[in-house]
């Protein structure tokens, strides 16, 4: 008597990239890194999932999925982007306010909402602190004083330094977690948020339903400036001094 392939189960946490989730699959012997990589940059795929964008990235949605080992990599794309819209459609049908008014003051649509929560995603220290984070990247956004409109974000200038496409000459050595000041100093990262004005070119990974809701619903605050305290959480104030 045959069996057929094996069924496992993969974990896949808030704010991981894409580049992570092949790893993790691969691991899972579910398919190659390679393929799945590959998989989420085919243009063909993406369009057929009514995709912006040059990959899947931020629409890889974090869940606890099953899966066949030996499973063809699209395949796995599409389960993964059918759970997002599964899951987020029906938040943002509880938001229609929150959309409103980015398409109002910023033109945003679910891409770019989706965007800032990847950033979000990866800044939040505590689930409490996401729509506080979010709240001051959009004050930075909106404010007529706030100029140059910069995110600075590290884990943007990180993702671009992860992108083989996107890599810049001061991600050489780049150890996947250490940010140098050259990196920050470097405008040819197209996803370096010290040197680029607004949004990156696109998701820097895949935010859980926590994150997407604060962009739609930020907390109300003055604040422009955060930064670490070393615990965890993050310290806010209207000055950068």
């Amino acid at each position: 008597v045959g069996y057929g392939p094996m069924t496992v189960r993969v974990v896949l946490p808030e704010g991981l990239n894409r580049f992570e989730i092949a790893e993790r699959l691969e691991e899972a012997q579910v398919c190659s890194r390679e393929d799945f990589t590959e998989a989420t940059e085919s243009m063909g795929l993406l369009r057929s999932l009514s995709i912006e964008g040059d990959s899947a990235e931020g629409f890889l949605f974090p869940d606890t999925y099953e899966f066949l080992q030996g499973m063809r990599a699209p395949a796995v794309v599409r389960k993964l982007v059918h759970n997002f819209r599964t899951r987020v459609i029906p938040l943002l049908a509880e938001h229609p306010e929150g959309l409103a008014d980015l398409r109002q003051t910023l033109d945003w649509g679910l891409l770019e909402v989706v965007v800032l929560a990847s950033v979000v995603e990866k800044e939040a220290g505590s689930a409490p602190e996401l729509s506080v984070i979010s709240g001051v990247f959009l004050n930075r956004l909106r404010s007529d004083s706030f100029r140059p409109k910069r995110l600075q974000a590290d884990p943007t200038v990180a993702y671009g330094c992860m992108s083989i496409r996107e890599r810049a000459p001061s991600c050489e050595g780049f150890d996947g977690s250490s940010i140098t000041r050259s990196m920050l100093e470097d405008s040819r990262n197209r996803y370096n948020t010290y040197r680029v004005e607004g949004l990156p070119p696109g998701p820097i990974s895949n935010p859980g339903l926590g994150a997407i809701r604060s962009v739609l619903e930020p907390a109300n605050h003055d604040y422009f400036y955060f930064v670490a305290k070393g615990d965890g959480r993050h310290a806010f104030s209207t000055t950068l001094s």
